[in-house]
This record gives structure tokens, C-alpha cells and sequence, in this order.
């Protein structure tokens, strides 16, 4: 049984925890964090979701996860990364790019955006297949065009600002 923290619209904690799953209240807000990591010739390392019980099963996206209680969004990157690909992270290289503040109908949440440029081959994955069907490296533009065909989570959409895409390019 996995626990959230809670928090306020402001990112402040509400000594509050739920059980994974749970329906939240209009002000409150559980953290997720985005993992992207670039390599050297300016593609991120994207992931096909393999769960059925995935909210968006089967669709490309980046390296991503929820924060559990007791953990730090950072922590969580790192073990994400770790679980769903089999790689540790350079802690030192990993930073965090922005902080979004998302109203969801059903739980609102807190999504922490990570970039990391690091040189990860393909071979070199262990990848959880519960979790990862594939993954592959891919351009902005690319994946843009995977957005636009409905086979990419489109996080502009769901951060409801334009700019998502071109922040973790220009950073």
C-alpha cells in the first residue's frame, strides 16, 4: 500500500496523507515528478507505459512517477529512473527545471520537472517490463509529432502552459 503526503496550492505540506488512489479535495495536492533525461546529440530517452491500469497505458512519455510519503520529489526521480530503466542517475547532474501546480478532476497534483543530460545507451537499460514496454531517444520535434498523434502524453495540455516542451529544449 503505497501513501501520498498532501499539500496546498502554494507546494506547502498539510500533515496529511491518503492511500494511492484516493480521491482528493479541491485544495489539496499530491507530487509527481517528470524525469528527462538528453544525450549528447539532443534526444531524451522516452518510455512506452506498459500497465493496463496506467492512466495513460501504451502511450510514449517521459520517465515519470509519483512521490510517495516519506520520500523527496529528488528521491523520487532517482528511484523512478532506477525502477523503470535499471539506471542510476549522475545526483550531482540531475536538476530540476520547474514546479507546476495541475488541477485534475479527480486528484490535483504537483508536477516536478527534471532534466538531466546524460549519455544512457539503449543496451545498457533494465528495463521493468510491468512498467516499460520500450524506449527509445527522440527529438522535441518528434515527439511534438507523437503528441500531435495522440501517442505521447501531452504535458502542455495537462500543465495547461504553453512552453512545457520548449523549457526542458533550452535548458
Amino acid at each position: 500500500m503505497e501513501y501520498f503526503e498532501l499539500y496546498d496550492k502554494f507546494g506547502q505540506k498539510l500533515n496529511k496523507k491518503v492511500l494511492r488512489g484516493t480521491k482528493l479535495g479541491v485544495e489539496e495536492y499530491h507530487i509527481v515528478v517528470n524525469i528527462w533525461i538528453k544525450n549528447k546529440d539532443g534526444k531524451y530517452l522516452i518510455q512506452q507505459r506498459n500497465k493496463l491500469s496506467d492512466k495513460k497505458p501504451f502511450m510514449w512519455a517521459a520517465t515519470a512517477g509519483a512521490v510517495v510519503a516519506g520520500d523527496s520529489s529528488f528521491i523520487t526521480a532517482l528511484k523512478e529512473t532506477k525502477e523503470e530503466l535499471g539506471i542510476n542517475l549522475n545526483q550531482e547532474e540531475l536538476k530540476l527545471l520547474k514546479r507546476y501546480f495541475v488541477t485534475d478532476n479527480y486528484a490535483n497534483f504537483i508536477l516536478d520537472l527534471y532534466l538531466i543530460e546524460e549519455d544512457i545507451l539503449l543496451k545498457d537499460l533494465n528495463i521493468d517490463k510491468l512498467e516499460v514496454k520500450d524506449c527509445k531517444y527522440a527529438s522535441i520535434k518528434e515527439i511534438r509529432e507523437q503528441v500531435s498523434q495522440r501517442l505521447f502524453i501531452d504535458y502542455e495540455k495537462i500543465t495547461k502552459q504553453i512552453g512545457y516542451f520548449d523549457l526542458i529544449e533550452k535548458s
